[in-house]
């Protein structure tokens, strides 16, 4: 097993860790994770204020390196159902911009505490507290090493930078339609 497969598998853990947590009131809300992603960076965005008054699908696409046609159905999704307000920015109008409502910030606070209270109701009563506290500080100091000196988010685009063999090519189907007929 090669170093990043290790990493990937240590750090999957909590991952599904954080989906098993919030998936049922995830459903409930007829959301999927990335709209979740996005509305909780909307949330903080707009809350934190340093970086202006709105996230935006670019910030999204970039953030994720996910395609266009996925990080605006998630944003489209959160803007049908109320949970945010798209608009174009006024210095560029091919740039949406999100904004929290009022709804949004229910719903997130919401998804949090179902998920919170998942994990709270699935250790066991005796050392409960003692295990949330352990728990909780093992959490925050793998947060300050992932996103203190190391910098380290599952969606930086230039981990591999130096190691082109692990940069995937992109297919090409070689030739015009009707070459491409015989082949199976």
């Amino acid at each position: 097993m090669t170093r990043e497969e290790r990493i990937a598998r240590a750090m999957a853990i909590p991952g599904n860790f954080f989906l098993v947590l919030t998936l049922p009131e995830l459903r409930h809300q007829g959301m999927g994770f990335l709209s979740l992603y996005a509305l909780q960076r909307t949330v903080e965005v707009a809350k934190d204020g340093t970086r202006g008054p709105s996230y935006s699908e670019q910030w999204l696409r970039d953030e994720t390196g996910l395609e266009d046609y996925e990080t605006s159905r998630a944003c489209t999704l959160l803007a049908k159902a109320g949970m945010v307000t798209v608009t174009k920015a006024k210095d560029d109008g091919r740039v949406r911009e999100l904004k929290p409502t009022e709804l949004g910030r229910r719903i997130l606070d919401k998804i949090m505490y179902e998920a919170g209270r998942r994990l709270w109701e699935g250790i066991p009563t005796a050392g409960r507290i003692r295990r949330v506290k352990m728990a909780t500080e093992h959490l925050r100091k793998a947060n300050r090493i992932l996103h203190g000196p190391l910098q380290l988010s599952f969606f930086d685009k230039d981990l591999f930078l130096d190691e082109r063999s692990h940069v995937p090519k992109k297919r090409t189907t070689g030739g015009t339609p009707s070459n491409r007929r015989g082949r199976a």
